[in-house]
């Protein structure tokens, strides 16, 4: 149990101190280019839930909604200076750790490690999704539309209504800057989150798994538990469905009711 409990806090401590590098180190974990805007640290994210669950990818969702808080800081006066708001930065960050824990301890129950990894590329992709879907919707119910008014007390309402005057609304705001950069955060979640999941799995997970009881186990190839690759098929297009049903109620209900 203390192996455990050691090997986790060193874990947990390896990862904090990355995500204090991406969001510290230009060019890393926030990326700018041209009117591109995009982040690499929800892979972080998504590496830890598929190794540990939900409990590792809420915490990770943590590390990444504080440190997002924190970088703010360097910008008021602009949009960025809205995730200030802990219901804007932290939040759905949580979530999303949360939810792709819990849809990845399922899959690691009823795969081997090959279909997992086979499984992981697409739903990282899907989930990176999500996480934007979140973000974005609690940027405008707890910040444009300022449902708790933390925007109006933190002096951020200049901000919203300087970028409505520059896009028009809050629709135009996410076609034009936030969209080309979730396709740019998509693709990296689904060619190296599963990458770094797997390489870490090889070089330490799998070889410390019996002796300090990770629990990080997949039933073998031949296990009749193991779902068939049209039923990972299945799951994915369902889960793919289920989020972009997700972002299409967000849209109409940001236009019915904006």
């Amino acid at each position: 149990m203390i192996k455990y409990n050691i090997f986790h806090i060193a874990f947990d401590a390896l990862f904090l101190a990355l995500f204090a590098i991406l969001s510290y180190v230009p060019y890393i974990g926030y990326i700018t280019i041209g009117p591109i805007s995009f982040t690499t640290m929800h892979i972080l994210v998504l590496v830890g839930a598929m190794l540990f669950g939900k409990k590792k990818g809420a915490l990770f969702g943590l590390f990444m909604g504080v440190f997002s808080l924190l970088v703010s800081l360097q910008y008021p006066g602009t949009v960025n200076y809205l995730f200030l708001n802990p219901f804007v930065s932290i939040l759905p960050r949580v979530l999303f750790g949360l939810i792709s824990g819990v849809i990845f301890d399922i899959l690691k129950k009823r795969t081997s490690f090959a279909s997992f990894l086979m499984i992981a590329a697409p739903l990282a992709g899907i989930l990176t999704l999500l996480h934007t879907v979140l973000t974005l919707l609690f940027l405008y119910v707890f910040g444009y539309l300022d449902i708790f008014y933390i925007s109006y007390l933190m002096g951020m309402s200049d901000i919203i209504e300087a970028n409505n005057n520059a896009f028009g609304s809050f629709g135009n705001f996410v076609a034009a800057f936030i969209a080309p950069g979730a396709i740019c955060e998509i693709t990296a979640g689904i060619i190296i989150a599963p990458a770094i999941m797997a390489a870490l799995y090889k070089a330490v997970i799998s070889k410390n798994n019996m002796s300090l009881g990770l629990k990080v186990e997949f039933l073998d190839q031949d296990d009749e538990r193991c779902l068939s690759k049209k039923s990972l098929i299945l799951i994915t297009v369902i889960l793919g469905i289920v989020v972009i049903a997700l972002c299409a109620l967000v849209l109409t209900l940001y236009y019915v009711y904006k």
